[in-house]
């Protein structure tokens, strides 16, 4: 494993935002650009639930972006976009595969992860015509319609109004990322804990029904007991099913086969024979 701590991607007017890189030994291997939570102010890229998949072949990138006591949203959205065009213009400095990139991403970071999933071409937060695609999403825990009174202090905070005014719902409206989908976006992995007391479950529900409306394959776990956070053997093998099937083309789910052995024990009785 090849690990690069601390590439400063962006320079912004208050500190540089970095990247970390983690690469296999795999040659060329898919790209999980990652997203950190903490209510979009707090923890940092250390903070990282995908790294199992680095011992099954995919890089990983952890990625800074400014607090929302920084800039308010969509400044998040900003630094994002441009770690993405800074990770496709450097793959081949590295050694990943630019064409085969999923963003993922937990609580406040899987709603920028759902961002960065239904946003490509978006021009108010890209520069330039470059491509700003991802092939996939994985999301952990993220927060849909923005709207939740008992954490409306952080959501008040990425929209820069207090819940409840005007601007907060004009803001808030170009946070919620049901509002961009068109039919084009990648494929959707959605991870909720059936437990988790933060973001409640009409919020993966409704992007997922929004996705699927939009004839976008979409697949949700809803981990039983799952607490706002998910981590696991069980978690970390549906993630790695989702992502070699979207991204290396592998089906690791084996059809089993009947043997004459399985047939049935008791003749058909007479009224069932045609």
């Amino acid at each position: 494993m090849k690990t690069y701590k601390d590439i400063v991607y962006k320079k912004t007017e208050t500190r540089d935002l970095c990247l970390d890189l983690y690469l296999p030994e795999d040659a060329d291997p898919p790209l999980i650009l990652w997203i950190h939570g903490g209510g979009w102010r707090d923890l940092n890229k250390e903070w990282c639930l995908v790294m199992p998949q680095l011992d099954k072949g995919y890089a990983i990138c952890s990625v800074d972006y400014r607090y929302t006591d920084e800039e308010v949203f969509p400044a998040q959205m900003h630094d994002l976009k441009d770690a993405l065009a800074f990770l496709k213009e450097k793959a081949s400095e590295y050694g990943y595969d630019s064409s085969r990139i999923a963003v993922s991403g937990d609580s406040a970071g899987g709603h920028l992860a759902e961002m960065m999933g239904v946003s490509a071409g978006n021009k108010n937060w890209e520069k330039g015509e470059g491509d700003y695609s991802v092939q996939a999403v994985v999301d952990f825990s993220g927060a849909v319609r923005i709207e939740n009174p008992e954490h409306g202090d952080c959501f008040s905070q990425l929209v820069g109004a207090p819940m409840g005014t005007k601007t907060y719902a004009q803001n808030a409206a170009i946070a919620r990322p049901v509002h961009y989908i068109d039919g084009s976006e990648p494929p959707f992995l959605i991870l909720h804990g059936s437990a988790d007391p933060v973001v409640s479950q009409d919020d993966p529900r409704t992007l997922r029904n929004a996705l699927e409306q939009a004839g976008v394959p979409v697949h949700m776990y809803l981990v039983p007991g799952g607490d706002h956070g998910l981590s696991g053997n069980i978690v970390d093998g549906v993630i790695g099913e989702f992502l070699d099937y979207y991204l290396k083309g592998i089906t690791t789910v084996i059809t089993p086969e009947l043997q004459p052995c399985h047939d049935r024990t008791v003749p058909l009785t007479e009224r069932y024979i045609r």
